[in-house]
């Protein structure tokens, strides 16, 4: 009796469990885009023109950096590269979406990743377009070795990659076993 009342339980209707993903997606959209834009506006009033804040010696500080190319400084000293990476951002922005339509609506994990990356590109996107440079001021160091220094939307969107690199290799199944096929018989 109980199994025939679990049977008839009421589901959610197909459009609410769809609207789940784009829920999840829209979060860490939102989450990712505000903190970045959030701790900029911080580090531009805070750290801009003052030396580095040591977070955690010979390891993180705070140092205000404006950049006008993309990641390590790639195309820093090209002309017209504001245009090329706004273009390029806006292109991946359109990629984001176009695969979150494709997600199934039981894949929360992976809407919340296109979701960190939609919030990390669009957060770098409007630094360009209001001022030609994006601001970072997250330095991580071991003792004299520096690693380029970073922002939020930055992080939002390594984490988001690695994290689909991690899916993509896990989406990869074990080849299905084929029964062993018995030798025909032969008519005569």
């Amino acid at each position: 009796m109980e199994n025939a009342e679990a049977d008839t339980a009421p589901q959610a209707p197909p459009a609410t469990v769809e609207r789940k993903k784009y829920l999840v997606f829209a979060a860490l959209f939102t989450i990712s885009l505000a903190a970045d834009q959030v701790t900029k506006i911080w580090a531009r009033s805070s750290l801009k023109g003052h030396p580095p804040i040591t977070v955690i010696e010979g390891f993180f500080d705070f140092r205000y950096s404006e950049n006008p190319g993309s990641a390590f400084g790639l195309f820093r000293n090209v002309a017209g590269a504001r245009w090329l990476l706004l273009g390029i951002g806006l292109i991946a922005m359109g990629v984001v979406v176009s695969l979150l339509r494709k997600v199934k609506p039981n894949q929360l994990r992976l809407a919340a990743e296109l979701g960190l990356l939609a919030g990390g590109a669009l957060g770098n996107i409007i630094d360009r377009v209001a001022s030609g440079v994006v601001t970072d001021f997250v330095l991580w160091k071991i003792h004299q070795h520096e690693w380029p220094v970073f922002n939020v939307a930055d992080a939002a969107l390594v984490v988001g990659v690695i994290a689909l690199l991690f899916d993509m290799k896990g989406d990869k199944e074990p080849p299905k076993k084929t029964d062993i096929e018995k030798p025909s018989k032969k008519r005569k």
